[in-house]
């Protein structure tokens, strides 16, 4: 396969600069064109710099590792469900040089330099998938809020397309805020925001409430070896530890490069907001974001488990 061209629904391939790449242009933003309109986020350089401040934040969190699972060395295959920019996945293949590392995603915005055994297709996760069962030896799911409406059905896609013994990891950050000195006023346009995006999720069928359902569905799914482990991410530097000091730190970063585009199809497209009301609304939220004497942060959720031998 060239670097100018993709695979589409289970082997067709195309050229992504065709139908792929007509990008929609919405409020001065760039979305997806495959699927076009079932993702809310941006797919535009904005949003991707946010996607990699996430990644590093992550790293941060796990103290350098790309996960918990404890999956061998010698892994021969590796899927990364929502790819994103791919940075995850081109790192995971760095780590794990004899692993074919595949990351799907509706756009094609990974990097076309990478390493051998990392590949990009293009895909929806949501579809019948196409690859063989019993195929991959660890699944990664980062970041799906907002984005799928049956998530039994697509934990049922992992658990058949893993190896017997093989590894699915998934991680999600808790949309609720919260403080632990009640330090964020009850009129919060924050809070406001997240009852927003919660509005328009089950307007739209595709909840942003993952983390909270996740260990149960995961369990219900049929698998063992279940570790559930909650962290705490604040939003802005302000705890006095020096690892949740910097987590805040990258936390108030990606909020304030990634806010516009988490906001703008949710409220204009479901809810019906004019852009002019949207960014009224923002400048709200980047004030609460900037002052100080808010303490509020918000869980992340990692579940890392394995399917019955």
């Amino acid at each position: 396969m060239g670097p100018d061209e993709a695979v589409l629904d289970g082997g067709d391939t195309y050229s992504i600069d065709e139908s792929i790449t007509a990008y929609r242009i919405e409020n001065g933003r760039r979305y997806h064109a495959y699927r076009d309109g079932v993702y809310w986020a941006p797919n535009d350089d904005r949003q991707n710099e946010e996607l990699e401040v996430a990644h590093n934040k992550f790293r941060i969190l796990l103290d350098g590792r790309l996960h918990l699972a404890p999956i061998a060395h010698d892994i021969e295959r590796v899927l990364d469900v929502g790819t994103g920019t791919g940075i995850w996945a081109i790192e995971m293949a760095d780590e794990y040089p004899k692993a074919a590392v595949l990351g799907i995603d509706l756009s094609p915005t990974q990097p076309s330099l990478v390493p051998p055994n990392c590949s990009f297709e293009i895909d929806d996760a949501r579809d019948c998938w196409t690859f063989p069962r019993d195929h991959f030896d660890f699944i990664h799911i980062r970041n799906l809020y907002g984005s799928i409406s049956d998530w039994p059905a697509l934990l049922e896609q992992v658990y058949n397309h893993l190896k017997p013994g093989g590894w699915f990891e998934h991680i999600e950050f808790g949309i609720d805020l919260k403080s632990d000195d009640d330090s964020i006023p009850p009129d919060s346009c924050l809070l406001h925001f997240v009852k927003l995006l919660k509005e328009a999720g089950d307007q739209i069928g595709q909840p942003w409430d993952i983390s909270n359902n996740m260990l149960r569905n995961i369990e219900e799914a049929g698998f063992v070896n279940v570790v559930d482990h909650v962290y705490q991410d604040p939003v802005g530097p302000w705890a006095a530890d020096p690892k949740l000091e910097e987590l805040g730190r990258w936390s108030l970063l990606e909020f304030e490069i990634g806010l516009e585009g988490f906001a703008l199809a949710m409220l204009t497209r479901v809810l019906k907001w004019s852009t002019a009301e949207v960014q009224v609304f923002l400048a709200h939220i980047r004030a609460e974001l900037d002052d100080r004497s808010i303490h509020s942060y918000h869980d992340i959720r990692i579940v890392y488990c394995q399917k019955p031998l």
